[in-house]
């Protein structure tokens, strides 16, 4: 007997006790160790490099590009590379397989580029690179410093970057530190090119005495007097730039040419290439970004911890501080998202005290829960799961659905024993599972927002079966000693009965006009009476069946008639709760990005401005929002002329009023008033911009080729070919066909040869003196003292010599004065936006307008594209561009992953009722359930976002729960108890599990309610909480009214 009992107290309820305390110990350590964010983090798997190259052509930034992009063929395991030349800018996209390790990319990567160091030119940008996030929205910083002090920016930046920056950058999780707000200084070389040319003096013979000041150079070697070899090495002495007037430049007829004859040398402040603000104040601002994946509120602690000891050892009068925080939201919501769940959490256990009315049952429950939570939180970290507002919505979710399968393992042990029961958990889990597994077949950009919530729910239901096979039987062993009740009183089973034998005779009712039922349900959802096409191109001259199919079409529903008077009343009278989601409901949603209100003010200079000029104008537009003082805080980002954003935050008491949008209206009318550019606002309410698009053209025609040169000149003779027909105008060549793309011009000198020579003038001497008119370059830095310097050289006509001059002012030549426009002109040209290249191979847009019927237009543009593919070399093409403007004709593509979850739901259920027609009564209440979300967001007006798919994903998991503990009951009464297939066995089996099944449904529904407190504001959980709540209740009537009709079952008249 003593072996037998050792055996028996190594599987006791008490030893799977402690393992289950042990592991939620565990569970409780790993904690402190996850990622906690507000939104996901993940990035797709790719790399972009960038680099900037400033007042450069898309040609020459196209140079250092494929230099680049050579290198970077070494990498494997890329998928595509894309390539933009821009002005002033070049970036470089790699798209990698997904199973890639991106740090190892990303590494291999910047070893390749490091290669190329040496080979870049001066004014070039070392090439950044970075993963791209999910959105692409405006980058956000994580955190926000400034740096304050008596001393001008020169001197704070060096107390930055010497002390502040490399402090911040010792702790782990930081990705990079940006320093904006310094003016650097620059020694600047200024000459006048009329003293240059009496000179007989070129810019490049200042450039290279200055860029020679310092140099060493290797002239050979020395035997000394024993034989040893010494180097001689011939070196410019070295001279301060305040004496850089009297450096020798040459010698000119006896007479000595100095810097300071020709030209002036000074330290100057250097023309800013990008600004950043915050509140419109020009401060030392260091904008930090957290690497990905990393713990920003645990990160910002760190941080926090880090300033207190950067202020004991900066300079008496400097000042560090933080000025921007996004933690301190993401704690808010986070502490709000907390507290809904463990206000949903409190009603589930109200509700399972209320219906087992069991206090030691309300213990077992909610030790299991909270097991399950803590050992699912081993698994979040080992899986690398963020915890962010998506997956803390699967969390809560998934509260109902672990209670769920406690209470209906609680029920079965308290009236039977075995784990019989657990089958049926096992399938109605997996379908809940199998239905979530179809997040992983979205495309890259939407499976990022909802695969940590899809990872939270496998975890938690996946622990919550091992919690209910073994956990749950141990608790109830140890504290629940209670028989199984009593009879029920004679009442309640005598009102049993009568609404059992009510509910037979309606199944008899609807069994005998069933096609009745079936008509009022399809109508009920709907028919896509809307999606019928119109006329279906054909060829006259085929006279194949499937052409008389066509004809036959086009004269019957395709035609003119059935189209505009018929279809659209078809399309009122089948079009059901389908018609009105997807007109009224669907078509006017927007997806949102969870986060603080937020308005968004982006201005652009028209072409030909510069940086400094947008900034004066931004400037303005800062000075009036400054006024408020419902703003909190505004940050404003310029970049380029063409580029600037101010992005304003509000206070918590305006963001929850109206002064939103009171201030969106302003904001637009100030904008009206400014006017010279294109402005747009955005954030709240319509979107608003003046920018009217003149350069937008209805066709467009893609060419691809190898060579971006001859590629043009094909676009150029298409162009021509085009033009010949009299109903195509405004042609352009372009990098792009976007609607909102802009027209780049640039100016072109085209010199008459024959013109020069009357004049005695050779080709150098005419662009040369043009040439020095406009000379601006980098010269090659220098330490002074302990401080790298930049030095430029540039003329002092370059910022307002123009077009005018160029007709009107004579200049020096070697045959004296004379004009340039005797042998030129200067002809304004359009120049490409950018250069773009996809994988090897370079695309311009041939854009133009047709005036005409776009079934004219069509053919006119398809015989083009095929005759000029005729004659184009192997390697080119031309091709009508792809449309991807019509969001949903794309994205309406992953609602179709709907049917994947049937089909998964459908083969899960055949396995457990081996049978094939079975799982039919179970996946056919899914549609029926979603007739409850399309009008709860109908009838209540609610806007449709990622919580609203989540919600068809939830619910194609949950709502076949029900019909599957029916029937699984419904077939063990008929295999093991020898009942017939009749209504009576069905009506047993239902009675059995519409209680339980009542209060799970109940049960999600009430865990939800906390997340529709705050109304549609709330992005994400309201729609989620508003979409699964309406699918459920209506899943009742799908249980109720459908679930017998689809079972074939014999009426039995002895009830």
């Amino acid at each position: 007997m003593q072996p037998a009992t050792k055996e028996k107290s190594a599987f006791s309820p008490f030893s799977i006790i402690v393992v289950f305390l042990a592991l939620m110990i565990i569970g409780i350590a790993f904690i402190p160790m996850l990622n906690i964010s507000y939104k996901p983090d993940r990035t797709l798997p790719q790399l972009t490099i960038s680099f900037r190259w400033a007042n450069a052509s898309p040609k020459v930034i196209e140079e250092e590009t494929s230099k680049i992009e050579g290198v970077l063929g070494k990498v494997g395991q890329v998928k595509n590379i894309e390539s933009t030349s821009s002005v002033g800018s070049g970036r470089i996209m790699l798209e990698f397989d997904k199973t890639v390790d991106l740090n190892k990319k990303r590494y291999e990567v910047s070893t390749l580029i490091r290669q190329l160091r040496s080979n870049m030119p001066d004014g070039m940008s070392y090439p950044e690179i970075v993963t791209n996030a999910e959105d692409n929205d405006e980058v956000v910083s994580f955190m926000v410093l400034t740096l304050n002090a008596s001393a001008s920016t020169h001197y704070i930046e060096k107390v930055a970057n010497q002390q502040v920056i490399p402090s911040l950058l010792k702790i782990r999780g930081i990705a990079d530190i940006l320093l904006y707000g310094s003016t650097p200084y620059q020694w600047e070389i200024n000459f006048d090119p009329e003293l240059l040319k009496n000179f007989s003096l070129s810019p490049y013979e200042i450039a290279t005495a200055i860029n020679r000041l310092g140099d060493k150079t290797f002239l050979g070697n020395q035997k000394n007097v024993s034989g040893s070899s010494i180097p001689v090495l011939a070196s410019t002495k070295y001279i301060e730039p305040e004496k850089w007037g009297n450096l020798t430049l040459a010698n000119k007829g006896g007479r000595i040419i100095k810097l300071s004859d020709i030209a002036s040398v000074k330290l100057k402040e250097k023309p800013p290439e990008s600004y950043y603000r915050i509140n419109g104040k020009n401060t030392i601002n260091l904008v930090i970004y957290s690497a990905q994946g990393e713990n920003q509120i645990k990160l910002s602690g760190e941080i926090y911890d880090q300033l207190d000891l950067i202020r004991e050892n900066l300079p008496f009068g400097y000042f560090v501080q933080v000025a921007s925080d996004s933690t301190e939201y993401i704690r808010e919501e986070l502490t709000k998202i907390g507290l809904r769940t463990l206000f949903s959490l409190i009603i589930l256990l109200l509700f399972v005290l209320v219906v087992s009315r069991s206090f030691r049952v309300l213990t077992i429950l909610s030790v299991s829960l909270i097991a399950n939570l803590l050992i699912a939180c081993v698994f979040y970290y080992l899986l690398k799961v963020e915890i962010h507002i998506y997956s803390l919505a699967g969390i809560t979710v998934s509260f109902g659905i672990i209670i769920d399968n406690s209470i209906l393992m609680v029920t079965h042990l308290q009236k039977q024993k075995g784990l019989r029961v657990f089958i049926s958990l096992l399938a109605a889990t997996l379908t809940t599972l199998g239905a979530l597994s179809v997040v992983f077949f979205l495309k890259e950009n939407q499976k990022v927002l909802l695969i940590d919530f899809t990872y939270v729910m496998l975890i938690n239901l996946s622990v919550s079966l091992v919690i209910s096979l073994f956990l749950v039987p141990s608790l109830m062993e140890k504290l629940y000693h209670e028989k199984s009740d009593a009879k029920a009183p004679v009442r309640v089973r005598k009102r049993v009965v009568k609404i059992t034998k009510a509910y037979s005779r309606f199944i008899g009712f609807e069994k005998r006009y069933k096609w009745a039922f079936f008509i009022l349900i399809i109508l009920a959802f709907g028919l896509p009476v809307g999606s019928i096409p119109g006329e279906i191109e054909k060829n006259d001259n085929d006279t194949s069946p499937e052409t008389k199919v066509v004809q036959f079409y086009n004269k019957t529903l395709g035609a003119e008639k059935f189209q505009s008077n018929i279809k659209p009343v078809l399309e009122k009278v089948f079009g059901g709760a389908l018609r009105l989601f997807t007109e009224f409901v669907f078509e006017g949603s927007f997806y949102s990005d969870p986060g603080k209100t937020k308005l968004y003010v982006r201005g652009q200079m028209p072409e030909g401005c510069t940086i400094q000029q947008l900034n004066d104008a931004v400037r303005k537009m800062e000075q009036y929002i400054s006024q408020f003082s419902e703003v909190e805080q505004f940050e404003t980002r310029i970049t380029s002329y063409r580029n600037s954003s101010i992005t304003i935050q509000f206070t918590k008491e305006a963001e929850k009023s109206s002064f939103p949008f009171m201030l969106k209206s302003q904001v637009e009318s100030k904008a009206i008033s400014l006017g010279g550019m294109d402005w747009s606002v955005l954030g709240v309410g319509k979107g608003f911009s003046n920018a009217l698009n003149m350069d937008y053209k209805n066709s467009h025609i893609l060419l691809t080729g190898y060579n971006y040169d001859q590629l043009y000149r094909y676009a150029e003779q298409l162009e021509q070919k085009l033009l010949q027909n009299p109903r195509v105008n405004n042609t352009e060549i372009n990098s792009s066909n976007s609607w909102g793309s802009t027209t780049r011009y640039e100016y072109k000198l085209e010199v008459d040869k024959d013109l020069l020579a009357l004049q005695n003038l050779n080709y150098y001497d005419y662009t040369g003196s043009l040439f020095t008119q406009l000379y601006s370059q980098n010269l090659a830095p220098f330490y002074n003292e302990t401080e790298l310097q930049p030095v430029v050289l540039l003329s002092n006509q370059s910022d307002s010599y123009n077009k005018w001059d160029f007709y009107n002012v004579p200049v020096n030549t070697s045959e004296g004065q004379k004009k340039l426009s005797q042998a030129g002109e200067i002809h304004k040209l359009l120049a490409g936006k950018s250069i773009i290249k996809k994988n090897q191979v370079y695309q311009i847009y041939l854009n133009y307008n047709f005036v005409g019927p776009g079934p004219l237009s069509k053919m006119v543009k398809e015989r083009e594209i095929e005759a000029i593919n005729e004659v184009l070399p192997l390697g080119y093409k031309a091709q009508e561009p792809e449309r991807f403007w019509y969001w949903d004709n794309k994205d309406k593509k992953q609602y179709y992953l709907l049917l994947l979850i049937i089909v998964i739901i459908y083969f899960i259920t055949a396995i457990l009722f081996e049978s094939l027609l079975k799982p039919l009564a179970v996946i056919s209440l899914i549609p029926i359930s979603f007739i409850g979300v399309f009008l709860t967001f109908y009838l209540f007006d609610f806007n449709f976002d990622q919580g609203g798919f989540a919600s068809f994903i939830l619910l194609s998991g949950l709502v076949v729960n029900a019909a599957i503990y029916i029937i699984n009951d419904f077939n063990n009464l008929v295999s093991r108890k020898n009942k017939k297939v009749t209504v009576r066995t069905f009506l047993k089996a239902f009675n059995q599990k519409i209680v339980a099944i009542t209060l799970t449904i109940l049960s999600t529904v009430l865990g939800l309610i906390p997340f529709v407190w705050g109304g549609q504001k709330e992005v994400f959980w309201f729609a989620f909480a508003a979409g699964a709540m309406g699918g459920l209740l209506f899943s009742m009537v799908a249980i109720i009214v459908y679930l017998p009709l689809f079972l074939k079952l014999k009426r039995d008249k002895s009830l």
